[in-house]
């Protein structure tokens, strides 16, 4: 996978690397974020020891992780002594660092804790003991959040750690490295299936059009992606049935609490529990009103990741009508891209979203308004959406904005409705910045307006690049 960006990220391990101190951190992200990545071309920079561990016996892990050691002296791995267990390994890996600077990185290091009971302990007391004395940067890493957060940042070796970093996928902008040579819309079509995941942007080059990538890596039988959804859930929970159903209904519509009950059969009160299990690792989000008070009721759920969201809208539903590439072109052509661009009109919004937060400094977070609103029929109401909401930190919609991702440019009709719904905001500042966002651009009367509206912002995929 090509390394791009993460300057940041580099940076900050860098600066522990080559600080006097001895440092135990923490490093963890979701799969396919680009730790391992990251954390080799760290190691590439320095004198290192980087063992990734696996599921495997722990004598198994014991035996790879001496000859690792083995390798990184420069002797033959397969003269390597054996290790009679965890304690022992530690010892040894004190007298390899010695006197010389080292960075040791243990990765995916769930898999070693889960046959090795008792390892987080042990390395406590090596690191309180030994480690701590040694010019060494001490990394755990891996990619299950659950037990990184549970069971390594508040569990036993919270008391021993010295930073933690966890890496997050990539924004829009950086996302789009791996494809620079894409329109503006092709890279926020990308973004809507891949994300801000390193693993998945590097698949799409821009070489071959976004259609194709779609099909070779995502539908046909043979796609490098075509079974990372049922994957990632595997890796990432024991039991994964209830979590896959719960994703199902969301992707369908079905997206409130008692919906998903109906649609699945399962008791709410265990939805509840999947719901939180799933937020945490990033695959689904809460939604509330932006202005809505502690405790609102109105709350739905959506499919946060990217990938997943393609995944469970178009791959599951149709894999037993995919068997096949000429089955898989057929699906592409008659059923996914006809209905892609509509797809994509979710994830263009939270990139509005996201872009409004960047801009807008004074903002506390953005998300999306709904509510009650007149008809202007009688007493009829309707339920109407304002798709980009701003609040400051009182609480107070300070900017709102309208999001459009069709052919056509955007005209006064959508400016029209955004001034209707603001009044009905229940809590807002009296004249709140407002933004229009449009794929194709806006009319030349509409533009000649903005340019004597100081309260109005027109924004096209260009600027959310530039």
């Amino acid at each position: 996978m090509r390394f791009l960006n993460r300057t940041y990220e580099l940076q900050l391990l860098r600066e522990r690397v080559q600080s006097d101190r001895a440092d135990f951190l923490v490093v963890y992200g979701r799969r396919r974020v680009g730790k391992t990545e990251l954390l080799n071309r760290l190691a590439d920079e320095v004198r290192s020891l980087v063992f990734e561990g696996s599921e495997t016996t722990e004598t198994d892990q014991l035996a790879a992780f001496a000859a690792e050691l083995a390798l990184a002296e420069g002797a033959d791995p397969a003269t390597a002594e054996p290790l009679p267990s965890w304690r022992a390994a530690l010892d040894r890996l004190s007298e390899f660092v010695g006197a010389q600077r080292t960075l040791v990185v243990l990765d995916e290091f769930q898999f070693l804790a889960r046959q090795s009971k008792g390892l987080e302990s042990l390395i406590n007391i090596w690191w309180r003991k030994s480690g701590r004395h040694l010019p060494i940067t001490f990394i755990v890493s891996g990619s299950e959040v659950s037990f990184f957060e549970d069971e390594v940042l508040a569990g036993t070796m919270y008391g021993r750690r010295t930073g933690q970093l966890k890496l997050e996928p990539f924004g829009v902008p950086d996302a789009a490295l791996f494809h620079p040579a894409y329109s503006f819309e092709d890279r926020i079509r990308t973004y809507s299936v891949c994300g801000g995941i390193p693993y998945y942007l590097d698949r799409f080059t821009d070489d071959a059009p976004v259609a194709e990538h779609l099909l070779s890596e995502v539908l046909r039988p043979t796609g490098f992606l075509r079974n990372e959804g049922e994957l990632l859930l595997r890796q990432s929970l024991a039991n994964p049935a209830h979590y896959i159903a719960i994703l199902k209904s969301i992707a369908q519509g079905h997206n409130r609490n008692s919906a998903i009950a109906d649609r699945t059969g399962l008791e709410p009160s265990a939805i509840s529990k999947a719901l939180r299990v799933l937020e945490r690792l990033g695959l689904v989000e809460e939604m509330k009103p932006i202005t809505a008070p502690i405790g609102s009721k109105k709350t739905a759920y959506r499919i946060a990741d990217q990938f997943m969201r393609f995944h469970f809208r178009f791959v599951d539903p149709s894999s037993g009508r995919l068997g096949t590439d000429l089955l898989a072109r057929n699906y592409l052509e008659h059923s996914v891209l006809p209905a892609f661009d509509h797809f994509v009109s979710e994830t263009w919004e939270e990139i509005c979203q996201d872009y409004t937060l960047r801009r807008e400094t004074g903002l506390y977070k953005v998300g999306r308004w709904w509510g009650k609103v007149p008809t202007g029929e009688g007493r009829r109401v309707e339920m109407r959406e304002i798709d980009v909401a701003g609040v400051d930190h009182d609480g107070r919609a300070a900017v709102v904005g309208m999001c459009k991702w069709t052919n056509f440019e955007v005209d006064f009709d959508e400016l029209n409705l955004l001034d209707r719904l603001i009044p009905h905001i229940e809590r807002r500042v009296d004249s709140p910045v407002r933004y229009l966002f449009s794929r194709s651009g806006f009319t030349e009367r509409l533009r000649k307006h903005a340019e004597n509206d100081t309260q109005l912002n027109l924004v096209t995929p260009a600027d959310i690049y530039r």
